[in-house]
């Protein structure tokens, strides 16, 4: 079966699935703040607030316009537009794609999008981590395409901890533990909410936190990695 052969439409026998999990007991507020993290948090929001930031930090400014639209159109818009169009054909159940036998396609559209977006931002010459921003998109949605083939992981924290930690790598003004308390808090919503296990969550933080880096470094930007460890050190005043 391709990659982009429509699925039985959710209401045929061979599309059934079992009823997703009630929220666990523990009032309204915990299930309202954890609704709102995984909405608020989620990766469609996480990619693009990102990229705007990043792209506006690291652009020329008359070039800036022109590396977001290219950035936002094939990393975000492009996928976004896939599913909407699967969800209208019925191949396609919710836009989180929930179901795992789904994700194929997006994440295929959501690759080749990005794939395009760093070739083409690289040869007009922007600057590395404005098309290393792609770079990591492709290579985390690749590993983590590759480990949804066998087994469950956590979409939205392994995009927040890419983009968390990217960020906090590449702007050094940025304080370095400005976003992190954002990663334990989506692990927490999206265990409340029973859409993945701790362990899902921190499989998916670890992968992306551990790509991010390794990535940065291979551009050519690792000295940035080391003034994130300097700040962290004299954060926590250890010696480095």
């Amino acid at each position: 079966m391709s990659l982009f052969t429509p699925k039985p439409p959710p209401e045929s026998p061979e599309a059934q699935r079992p009823a997703p999990l009630p929220p666990r007991k523990g009032g309204t507020v915990p299930n309202a703040l954890a609704f709102l993290l995984s909405a608020v948090l989620s990766p469609y929001l996480v990619i693009l607030f990102g990229t705007v930031g990043i792209v506006y930090a690291r652009s020329d400014p008359q070039k800036f316009w022109l590396h977001l639209a290219i950035s936002l159109f094939f990393s975000i818009a492009l996928p976004t537009l896939y599913v909407l169009y699967g969800i209208k054909k019925g191949f396609i159940s919710d836009v989180h794609v929930m179901e795992r036998e789904q994700r194929n396609g997006p994440f295929a559209v959501a690759i080749g999008g990005s794939f395009l977006a760093g070739l083409i931002l690289f040869l007009i010459g922007a600057a590395p981590s404005v098309w290393g921003l792609s770079v990591i998109l492709v290579v985390n949605g690749l590993l983590i395409w590759l480990i949804t083939l066998k087994t469950k992981i956590s979409v939205h924290v392994s995009v927040l901890s890419a983009t968390a930690l990217g960020t906090t790598i590449l702007h050094p003004e940025v304080p370095p533990l400005a976003f992190a308390w954002m990663v334990p808090a989506l692990i927490w919503a999206r265990w409340y909410r029973r859409r993945h296990t701790i362990w899902q969550g921190l499989g998916g933080a670890a992968l992306s936190g551990l790509v991010t880096t390794l990535i940065i470094v291979l551009i050519g930007l690792g000295e940035r990695v080391i003034q994130l460890l300097q700040r962290l050190a004299q954060l926590f005043q250890i010696a480095f």
